[in-house]
């Protein structure tokens, strides 16, 4: 039946495109929502001096800054062998609120109406690119690759900038990664879609969704410290 799914001779048939769109409906629908616990988590702190004194003085703040990128390979892991439905929620949530916690220093150091526009700036652009991942029909496989390795060119960049503490540098970096993760955000949005075109799993709508979600809060704190205004 057409757009069924079902596998014959090892040949897995496509979704249709009603049973595409639903399912990267869910996908958007879980990355949204762990973009609102994040906000909410680094609002909470964020806004409470005796949370930022707990939480970035001393050695607890390396903890606090790095604890996300070791937490991305533990979540991968997990989601990576097909959890259940509300594992790989728990993961995603729990993984978007530690991303929250890390970030909360924001609210401490950048104006209100800052952070609004560079929200909504990345919103804005973050639905652009998606939608054209989504709905284009050349394969951005090349300019994906070449992100990629953009990505960790800055990811390098910024720990070694950890220490220095250029501000040049700084503004360079997220000017980069901000057309980095445009790229990112068209290519990982067709990569998904065509995931989901064969897989079914709510693992893989969940997996979909964390990608989206990383791209979408690099986008908005990189913004954030190219056009932000400092109190």
């Amino acid at each position: 039946m057409l757009g069924a799914n079902y596998v014959d001779n090892g040949i897995s048939a496509y979704r249709s495109a009603e049973e595409i769109n639903s399912a990267m409906g869910r996908v958007y629908g879980h990355m949204s929502l762990a973009v609102i616990v994040s906000m909410i988590v680094s609002y909470f702190v964020g806004t409470s001096p005796e949370l930022l004194q707990f939480f970035f003085t001393g050695i607890t703040k390396w903890i606090v800054i790095f604890a996300p990128l070791a937490a991305i390979f533990g979540v991968g892991y997990v989601l990576g062998n097909n959890p259940s439905k509300s594992v790989a929620q728990f993961c995603l949530h729990g993984f978007a609120a530690l991303m929250g916690l890390s970030f909360a220093m924001i609210f401490a150091v950048f104006a209100m109406g800052s952070i609004v526009s560079s929200f909504m700036g990345a919103a804005i652009l973050f639905g652009v690119m998606s939608g054209y991942g989504y709905f284009t029909k050349q394969s951005l496989d090349s300019m994906g690759k070449f992100m990629i390795v953009g990505l960790i060119a800055i990811c390098i960049a910024s720990i070694v900038n950890i220490f220095i503490g250029s501000t040049v540098m700084q503004m360079v970096i997220s000017a980069l990664a901000i057309i980095i993760f445009l790229g990112l955000t068209a290519y990982d949005t067709q990569k998904i879609r065509e995931e989901l075109s064969v897989e079914t799993s709510d693992a893989a709508e969940v997996s979909g969704a964390l990608t989206l979600y990383m791209d979408f809060i690099n986008l908005f704190l990189n913004l954030l410290q190219l056009f932000g205004d400092r109190k």
